[in-house]
């Protein structure tokens, strides 16, 4: 499944979460996000849900956290690297 053009958004990804809060059908909240322009399933409902919910869930040492910004800024800097997904 390719990250729909808009789910990004936080804003889209707090609807789905509260939606669902109050057991609003994955159907329903899918048809919901088509009506808003963005086209989604009920198992990518299902699954963008699910991912949200781990996330937090285990935490990493801040030492490899810095490593990893640090290697996305030089990617970013280097005009060598091809553009990132």
């Amino acid at each position: 499944m390719y990250i729909k053009d808009h789910i990004v958004r936080i804003e889209n990804i707090k609807t789905l979460h509260a939606l669902d809060a109050v057991n609003i059908n994955h159907k329903v909240i899918a048809l919901f996000m088509t009506c808003e322009g963005i086209p989604l399933k009920e198992f990518e409902v299902s699954a963008i849900l699910n991912s949200f919910d781990s996330l937090g869930s285990k935490k990493i040492p801040s030492k490899k956290v810095q490593a990893l910004l640090k290697a996305k800024q030089l990617s970013e800097d280097d005009d060598t690297f091809p553009c990132p997904v």
